[in-house]
């Protein structure tokens, strides 16, 4: 199989982690990994803290062009990692294949995603991942308005209000205002 982005370069079995082999690029260090021999080996694995090992800021390409998938020549969906993260796996949804681009699965390892990989393909996933954006678009907003100080107090309040039994009672005496001026 070639390469999806390095046209005319081979993908060649390399291992990813001891027993997760993957097809690499000599050129672009992209991995193809077949999700059916991940969740084998994923099986296979010990419940670790994959990520905490590492301390160092991971580089993790990202091609933001369409990948065409080696094996079927169907374009791949592209799925974000994470809120925090803009790089984003190809996923081949005909052949269940993840295309990683290079530093990916470090990037992975590092966000203590490594073991979960299947997940970040859900709807679930997704959609967690643009209502966390949301939330963080909506606090900086109000932050810039009220600014940091006064957000936080703000903020403080707010999730103690979330879990008050009377919120209801509690908000409508926020807006009633009695005072006739």
């Amino acid at each position: 199989m070639n390469c999806p982005q390095c046209k005319g370069y081979q993908l060649e079995p390399k291992e990813l982690e001891p027993g997760l082999v993957a097809g690499s690029c000599s050129k672009c260090q992209g991995a193809l990994v077949s999700l059916m021999n991940y969740r084998f080996w994923a099986d296979q694995q010990e419940t670790t803290n994959a990520g905490a090992e590492e301390t160092d800021v991971v580089e993790a390409e990202d091609n933001k062009k369409a990948q065409v998938c080696p094996k079927c020549s169907k374009l791949m969906t592209k799925f974000q990692i994470g809120a925090d993260s803009s790089n984003r796996l190809d996923l081949c949804t005909g052949c269940d294949e993840a295309w990683l681009d290079s530093g990916e699965w470090k990037l992975l390892k590092q966000m203590d995603l490594a073991d979960k990989l299947p997940k970040i393909f859900t709807d679930a996933w997704q959609r967690n991942i643009r209502l966390e954006r949301q939330e963080k678009i909506h606090k900086n907003r109000y932050e810039k308005l009220l600014g940091e100080a006064d957000f936080v107090k703000l903020d403080a309040f707010k999730q103690w209000l979330d879990q008050h039994p009377e919120q209801g009672q509690i908000k409508q005496y926020l807006i009633t205002n009695l005072d006739s001026k």
